[in-house]
């Protein structure tokens, strides 16, 4: 029985030991392999979720969605976008996964209903009008990941991208005023924002 008692101390303790003989910390290695996070957009309305899985050291591989519902006009302005996205990139982080500066390509697709009047200085030829299509996104990501805690950390990102869109134009009476038209341009910002993890 003491033998069994003493076994039971020292597997116990080296379960609460948080450091290994190299002074490491076991449970930090353990817990980078999932980050979950939510843009501090969701504050005025933007949806905008991702999930980072770890797949190297280094590296990463991030499944992001975006979600921006104003039908009757973003906060400010009497214009209407609604937007639905989705992008993957993967993320090379020099230090170590989930930490510090990364750099990242990233690829997207997006359905909208928007007006492009919501852009500042664009009106085109119908300001009283919308448009109704999807694009496809490529480009870059980079940011920087601030680690709070084991569990806790705060993500700044900025993506730019060029996008290829497809769409119709409509005024806002819903009579059609182009049929179907297509874009390609740089957008320097297509996504970002300050997110908050939680790492599994």
């Amino acid at each position: 029985m003491k033998r069994f008692l003493s076994l039971f101390l020292l597997l116990t303790s080296l379960c609460i030991l948080p450091y290994d003989v190299y002074g490491r910390d076991v449970n930090e290695e353990e817990e980078s392999r999932l980050n979950v996070k939510l843009n501090g957009l969701a504050l005025i309305g933007i949806i905008n979720p991702a999930v980072e899985f770890k797949v190297m050291d280094h590296a990463t591989v991030q499944l992001e969605g975006i979600g921006i519902f104003y039908p009757s006009g973003f906060p400010g302005t009497d214009k209407p976008i609604t937007v639905g996205a989705t992008f993957l990139e993967f993320r090379y982080y020099p230090k170590k996964a989930f930490h510090g500066f990364f750099a990242a390509p990233n690829a997207g697709w997006s359905v909208y209903r928007l007006t492009k009047g919501i852009v500042p200085g664009w009106e085109g030829d119908y300001p009283d009008s919308y448009q109704v299509g999807c694009n496809m996104l490529f480009g870059g990501t980079l940011g920087y990941t601030f680690r709070l805690s084991k569990h806790w950390s705060i993500e700044v990102n900025w993506a730019f991208d060029w996008q290829c869109s497809r769409y119709e134009g409509f005024k806002n009476d819903g009579h059609r005023y182009v049929g179907l038209n297509g874009s390609g341009e740089w957008l320097l910002l297509s996504k970002g924002g300050v997110f908050v993890g939680y790492k599994f």
